[in-house]
C-alpha cells in the first residue's frame, strides 16, 4: 500500500495519517546518521518550597538538572547555601540535613523559624558548579472565619435548619485560588479512660479539584445543610457514649499564591498542592530561569467552633 492509499483509507484520522507520514519523510532522509533528541544544557538546580503562614519551620528541596534534556531530576544537592531572606527578622541559612519521611529518606534543607502571614520573602540557592537559583514569595495572610448567630445556631441544630451554611472568608492580597473545608469534631474519654475523638468531614463539592481563582476581599463559601446534618448525626452517635465528651464544627480554608496555583493547574489539578511532584518540572518562578522549582507561598487556617 502506498502512501497516498493509506491517507485515503485513514477516514477520519487523515490529519493525524499526514502527519505522520511527513515526519517518516524526515526521519528516513536523515537515515544515515544517529537520531540524537538530545541537546547538552547547562546544569542547572531544582529548588523545591512552600512557605506557610504562622507555620514554625521551613522546608526547601534541592536536586539538579544536568547533562540534558531527557535527564529526571537528579540526586540531591547537599553542600549549598541556602538563605531565607526577608520576613521580619535578619537572614537565615537553613541546615542540609537528611531524615526519615514516610519509611523514605529524604535530603532537605530545614531551618525553624516563624514563617509571618503577609510577609515578603526571598529564598536563594548558590553552590559551585550552578548558576544561582533565587525566588521571591509573597505569604498569604491568616483568616480566622467566625459565623453570625444564626449559622451558629444551625451549626448546634442542624436538623431544623433550612437553609445552607455560608460562611464569610477574607481572602489577603497575594491569594491567587482558595478552597474551604468543613468537619464535625467530637472529643471524649472512653469508659476506660482512654481519650477518643474523630474528625468527620463535609464535602463542599463532588469535583475532584477542590480550588476556585479568587481575588483579594471579602468571598462567600457554601455548604449544604442536609450534608452537615448527616456528618453532625454521625459524630453525636460515635462520641454520645463517652464522658465528658465535647462537640466542634472546624471550618478550615485554604489560601494558596498565584506561582503555586499555576503549578497545580498545569501539572494535575487533582493532585493535593501541598504536596509537590519532583518527577516531572511544570512551571517555574525561579529568577530568570537560571534554575527550575517552585517557591511559593500558602495560608492554612483552621477556625474551631465549640458546639456543646
Amino acid at each position: 500500500m502506498n502512501a497516498d492509499s493509506i491517507y485515503k483509507a485513514g477516514g477520519k484520522l487523515r490529519g493525524a495519517t499526514a502527519v505522520l507520514l511527513a515526519v517518516l519523510s524526515i526521519l528516513s532522509s536523515g537515515c544515515n546518521s544517529p537520531f540524537k533528541p538530545d541537546v547538552n544544557i547547562t546544569p542547572k538546580l531544582v529548588v523545591y518550597s512552600i512557605l506557610i503562614a504562622n507555620s514554625k519551620d521551613v522546608y526547601v528541596r534541592v536536586t539538579s538538572v544536568k547533562g540534558s534534556q531527557s535527564d529526571s531530576v537528579g540526586e540531591p544537592v547537599h553542600g549549598a547555601t541556602v538563605v531565607l531572606s526577608g520576613g521580619s527578622g535578619p537572614d537565615i541559612t537553613l541546615i542540609d540535613t537528611t531524615g526519615v519521611i514516610d519509611g523514605d529518606t529524604v535530603s532537605f534543607y530545614f531551618v525553624q523559624t516563624e514563617v509571618m502571614p503577609f510577609g515578603n520573602y526571598t529564598l536563594s540557592v548558590l553552590k559551585n558548579g550552578y548558576p544561582p537559583a533565587v525566588a521571591p514569595v509573597s505569604v498569604p495572610g491568616s483568616n480566622v472565619t467566625v459565623p453570625d448567630l444564626s449559622t451558629y445556631s444551625d451549626l448546634r441544630r442542624p436538623a431544623i435548619a433550612t437553609t445552607p451554611l455560608v460562611f464569610n472568608v477574607l481572602l489577603s492580597g497575594s491569594t491567587r485560588a482558595e478552597f474551604a473545608r468543613l468537619y464535625v469534631e467530637y472529643r471524649g474519654f472512653d469508659s476506660s479512660g482512654n481519650f477518643q475523638s474523630d474528625i468527620i468531614p463535609i464535602n463542599q463539592q463532588t469535583s475532584p479539584d477542590p480550588f476556585r481563582e479568587a481575588t483579594a476581599g471579602n468571598t462567600d463559601e457554601e455548604f449544604s445543610i442536609s450534608d452537615y446534618a448527616s456528618a453532625f448525626k454521625s459524630a453525636q452517635a460515635l462520641g454520645g457514649n463517652l464522658k465528658r465528651v465535647h462537640f466542634y464544627t472546624d471550618i478550615v480554608v485554604t489560601q494558596i499564591d498565584d506561582p503555586l496555583y499555576r503549578f497545580y493547574i498545569t501539572s494535575n489539578r487533582e493532585l493535593d498542592p501541598l504536596s509537590m511532584r519532583t518527577d516531572k518540572i511544570i512551571f517555574s518562578n525561579i529568577f530568570n530561569g537560571l534554575g527550575e522549582g517552585i517557591v511559593a507561598g500558602a495560608a492554612v487556617d483552621t477556625t474551631r467552633i465549640f458546639l456543646f
